[in-house]
């Protein structure tokens, strides 16, 4: 992947970057209405769907958090990372029931967001390692 260090305020800056093209992506998609959801939409099941998005966006965060602060302990960066995460996914529930079409504010689809939250901040404990390897130190 990475031959040398990388310098660790770009790796955060492109992180946090990551997590708000990955929030304004779940915010599009749903803002389209059924019929204009791309197809892939449909390939799963919509909780494995949720889950698997909401995965990616704790993963990016727990990530963001954890190289920002390295001397702090993760444990709470996983803890926050998992509560804003879950609190954007009650947030989509809600923009949802905005968009013509959509039915939103399903508990379950929040369901799977969190759990979803909490197994991608968890599992920066396998990945935060190799972040390590590859940033200089601030």
């Amino acid at each position: 992947m990475f031959r040398s260090a990388v310098s660790r305020r770009i790796v955060v800056l492109a992180l946090r970057g990551a997590v708000l093209l990955w929030a304004g992506t779940v915010l599009w998609l749903s803002s389209l209405g059924p019929r204009d959801l791309p197809d892939a939409a449909f390939l799963f099941s919509d909780k494995l769907n949720h889950f698997v998005a909401f995965a990616a966006g704790g993963w990016l965060t727990a990530s963001a958090l954890r190289l920002s602060r390295p001397s702090s302990p993760p444990a709470g960066h996983l803890v926050t990372a998992i509560l804003l995460v879950a609190a954007f996914g009650a947030f989509d529930e809600t923009f949802q029931t905005l968009t013509p079409g959509r039915t939103g504010g399903d508990l379950y689809d929040w369901i799977a967001d969190f759990l979803g939250a909490v197994a991608g901040a968890l599992s920066t404990l396998a990945t935060h390692a190799r972040f390590e390897r590859f940033v200089t130190r601030p």
